[in-house]
């Protein structure tokens, strides 16, 4: 097998991870588990959660359809797709009441004889803040997330396999640990900027921030429709 051919699948699988992370129901399910996030650890490694759970159920599909060309029914993914748009629908749901609980709120008022003004300000319960923000239950959630996908996505990408295979079973399964390789840094780009872009609204307009959050849990519930009205 030539160097060129193993450069063009190697050079493929990874393009085409970094272009599959950033799928429209992956996009929505990240945002809306980092959504309340803070914290730019919190953001990567919920990335990488999702990231490694994405990989573990592609390789784990890759080895059986490497050893005994079983490959996952298309029946099988179809089902996963409806997973997912649940999962979607329920991210946002959460999203959404954990803003309304959190919700901010204007008031008027005066002192020291000054004109009145407004201040906007949260009410933010302790304990309600600590549920909802809580980084270890999230980052379980989000691998759980990933593994979803990977599922709903494996049998088109595994499809892509024998592309590799043909030559060597070996080349195929490279193949599918630079995809998620290529999801992987991708994901963790996305997570990057939009943790960036959070850190930045939330300091100099947290009215905008809670909007951008509402809009993200509203598009979670919006495109889980969707894939689960296509389901039915």
């Amino acid at each position: 097998m030539d160097l060129t051919h193993i450069s063009f699948v190697i050079a493929l699988a990874f393009g085409l991870g970094m272009l599959h992370a950033l799928d429209a129901d992956h996009i929505m399910a990240v945002s809306g588990l980092i959504a309340n996030q803070r914290s730019m650890k919190d953001t990567l490694r919920f990335c990488f959660r999702w990231a490694i759970g994405h990989g573990t159920v592609l390789v784990i599909a890759g080895i059986f359809a490497f050893a005994v060309g079983w490959v996952l029914p298309a029946s099988l993914s179809h089902y996963a797709d409806a997973g997912v748009g649940v999962i979607l629908i329920v991210i946002g749901c959460v999203l959404l009441f954990n803003l309304y609980r959190r919700r901010i709120h204007v008031h008027f008022h005066s002192h020291d004889g000054l004109p009145a003004h407004a201040h906007w300000h949260r009410h933010d319960g302790h304990d309600m803040a600590q549920h909802a923000d809580n980084p270890h239950r999230h980052s379980h959630s989000a691998m759980l997330v990933g593994m979803l996908h990977g599922l709903a996505g494996s049998a088109p990408l595994l499809a892509l396999i024998p592309m590799a295979t043909l030559k060597s079973p070996m080349l195929g399964f490279v193949y599918l640990l630079i995809f998620s390789v290529g999801v992987l840094l991708s994901m963790l780009l996305f997570g990057g900027l939009l943790g960036l872009f959070i850190k930045l609204v939330e300091r100099f307009a947290e009215r905008l921030l809670f909007w951008v959050r509402a809009l993200t849990g509203v598009g979670a519930i919006v495109l889980g429709g969707v894939m689960l009205a296509s389901f039915l």
